[in-house]
């Protein structure tokens, strides 16, 4: 795999790598003719300086690039986790950066690991990327080794560590059908992302296959404060029109935790007045008040799987031209979050 190096900036351009170097630190001594024909070239070839050239005689730095959305979210720390281990094990380092969720951020930390000569990325991408995710970012993605964990990218050949979104969410829904609960609602993660579409055709599916025909949405983006906010705010109203959900299917298990916590304040007891299934299973869902019944994700083993597979890539010195797709199981964990009805 080539990366772009000063020395196919100067050559291109025509000119020494020192007057590259003195056209990016210091332009004002170098003409402004040589100095414009050095910048055009630099854009063109999407250049970004490697800072750690003048110590790294040879293309290989033994680190890998991180990047998820949210580094507070349990479910991306047990990620972390399995990807460390992996990377330890293989005599790799790993750079983290979080990207919050923002397309600007992301863009920048991808520059920032791509300046430090990283040998790979394993990325999450910000959710409302999938569909619109910058070119130049899309270009440089394109020079680099790169696997996926979770999210897709449009456009972008690499392979891809995942669940299997629609039989976790078909999984779900049946268990609270086979409970007895005919109105379910969905509690959605963000909006566009293929994971949240997934695990809503799922639920859509389990409700059509057993002819129900009710349905009810609310979007909280995969985050336990707006779900919080929503269920304060529509759970009065659903009571009021005699039409609330018996049960809540939650996209994951920080939306199920905001519709506990906000079911707490409500005086609505669960399960006895309303059931709540999450998804993840992470690390401290089993301490919440009930414990969360949910579907859980293999998660130290998706970043076991997108090192080793990043690993590989890398072995191979040549960049990845194939979209492999690993799709993991999802499995049922019960606990106390669900009541039977009575049928």
């Amino acid at each position: 795999m080539n990366k772009t190096t000063i020395y196919d900036v100067a050559r291109i351009a025509g000119v020494s790598p020192t007057t590259v170097s003195r056209v990016m630190n210091n332009p004002t001594l170098v003409a402004k003719n040589t100095c414009s024909k050095v910048k055009n070239t630099i854009k063109e070839l999407s250049y970004i300086p490697n800072m750690l050239a003048a110590n790294m005689p040879r293309r290989k730095t033994n680190f890998i690039g991180l990047i998820i959305p949210d580094i507070t979210n349990a479910f991306f720390s047990e990620i972390i986790r399995g990807i460390q281990d992996t990377c330890e094990k293989y005599n790799y380092s790993i750079l983290i950066v979080n990207s919050d969720d923002n397309q600007e951020k992301e863009s920048k930390y991808l520059k920032f690991l791509y300046s430090q000569q990283v040998d790979g990325i394993i990325l999450t991408t910000a959710g409302h990327q999938e569909k619109n995710f910058k070119e130049e970012d899309l270009a440089l993605l394109d020079k680099m080794n790169l696997v996926l964990i979770d999210r897709e990218i449009n456009g972008m050949v690499a392979p891809i560590i995942k669940i299997d979104n629609f039989r976790g969410a078909s999984l779900a829904v049946n268990y609270l059908l086979n409970n007895g609960h005919k109105k379910i609602m969905y509690l959605s993660g963000i909006e566009g992302t293929k994971t949240n579409r997934e695990r809503r055709e799922g639920y859509i599916a389990a409700l059509k296959k057993n002819q129900i025909s009710w349905r009810k949405e609310l979007e909280a983006g995969f985050r336990l404060d707006i779900a919080y906010k929503k269920v304060m705010k529509y759970w009065p109203i659903f009571k009021d029109s005699n039409d609330s959900p018996s049960a809540i299917f939650a996209a994951n298990d920080l939306m199920a935790i905001g519709a506990l916590k906000a079911f707490n304040k409500l005086k609505v007891q669960v399960p006895n007045e309303v059931s709540i299934i999450g998804f993840d299973n992470i690390s401290f869902i089993d301490c919440t008040n009930p414990p969360l019944t949910t579907i859980a994700q293999p998660k130290y083993l998706m970043g076991k799987k997108a090192a080793e597979t990043l690993i590989e890539l890398i072995k191979k010195k040549k960049k990845n031209n194939f979209k492999e797709i690993i799709e993991l199981k999802a499995e049922l964990i019960e606990r106390d979050s669900v009541k039977k009805q009575r049928l």
